[in-house]
């Protein structure tokens, strides 16, 4: 296990039987790969670029860390998560999160598409952090069961967790299951607005390691995430980081993690939605431009995005699991873990 948010190796070829998912990946709109783990998220499906983006011409939007890292002009309601430090976000109709709190850092603002003042993250015009793109999307990373989903520092593996949770709401995990429509537990990796800052972070205004990290982890917030998608409807607990695709102290495109304090960190562009200005050079399916392998889902911040183990993500995309990726219907988060302690020793 690693002892924080760091870069994984990462593959265009998956360890899963998705088989002609691997075809769609190469020819299509590529890998995102979660923190500390082999393989990344597969192409994106059908999506429409700049779907419910924003004016690039409108006002920017102030992020407060202490509250949503999406769109603030969203009322606050009253706390969720870890300690009740997050807030609730609507995205859209059946979109809702929990944004933990953060300490405004590049993963958390990315440096072409906001700016850190006093903490708070002030977005550029046409920028909406995780609202930009009003819509959810999944892709898978990683097998439960043989211990490929291992990534971040954590009090217990995610299969533990797992099995915990589906014990205690009497529903069986969805690595194992041989077909059906039952609900079922699973595990996911998360842009850093959503589960928050990674262990590695520094905080700009104290120099300082941040001290309250991954909040948005299911461990921390004691929550899990109800998604529904076109093949049902699974349970996923927040155990990693998808830290995406970018560019930093003068490198080609990488997993995000050694450029999570970088002032001149910048995300790739976007596999759904936009990102000005990434979206001006965009590599997402919907693009004029060749569709890039390297396409990002996590590190723009732009959508909810949930990164899943392959049989949750088998599961919920049901007939559309070869595309590599699909769209949900539905996401809000429930309580589902009592919290014993963050973070971990």
């Amino acid at each position: 296990m690693r002892p924080f948010f760091t870069a994984g190796p990462r593959s265009l070829v998956h360890r899963t039987p998705l088989g002609a998912a691997l075809l769609l990946v190469l020819a299509g709109c590529g890998t995102s790969a979660a923190e500390g783990v082999t393989g990344g998220p597969d192409a994106s499906s059908d999506a429409t670029m700049g779907s419910g983006a924003g004016d690039a011409g409108s006002d920017a939007v102030s992020s407060s860390s202490s509250s949503d890292a999406g769109d603030s002009s969203t009322p606050a309601s009253s706390g969720c998560g870890y300690l009740d430090s997050g807030t609730a976000l609507h995205v859209a109709n059946a979109l809702d999160l929990c944004m933990p709190h953060v300490a405004c850092t590049a993963e958390t603002c990315p440096p072409t598409l906001g700016s850190c003042v006093n903490d708070s993250c002030v977005f550029n015009a046409g920028y909406q952090g995780v609202a930009t793109l009003p819509e959810a999307w999944v892709t898978y990373y990683c097998e439960l069961s043989t211990g490929g989903c291992h990534g971040v520092t954590q009090i217990e593996y995610p299969e533990v967790t797992a099995q915990k949770i589906a014990t205690s709401m009497s529903l069986p995990v969805c690595d194992g299951l041989d077909g059906g429509a039952t609900e079922c537990v699973g595990i996911a990796a998360s842009p850093p607005m959503i589960v928050g800052n990674s262990q590695e972070a520094v905080d700009a205004l104290t120099k300082q390691p941040v001290t309250d990290w991954g909040l948005g982890l299911t461990e921390a917030s004691g929550l899990c995430y109800e998604l529904v998608g076109p093949g049902g409807k699974v349970l996923v607990a927040l155990t990693d980081r998808c830290g995406g695709y970018c560019t930093c102290n003068g490198s080609g495109a990488e997993e995000c993690g050694p450029c999570v304090n970088a002032t001149d960190m910048s995300p790739g562009c976007p596999c759904v939605g936009s990102a000005p200005p990434a979206y001006t050079s965009c590599c997402g399916l919907g693009c004029a431009t060749a569709l890039n392998p390297q396409c990002d889902w996590c590190a723009s911040n732009n959508h909810p995005h949930f990164d899943l183990d392959t049989a949750s993500f088998n599961r919920i995309c049901g007939t559309l699991a070869p595309d590599g990726s699909c769209k949900l219907s539905s996401v809000k988060f429930v309580h589902c873990l009592d919290a014993t302690g963050w973070p971990p020793p």
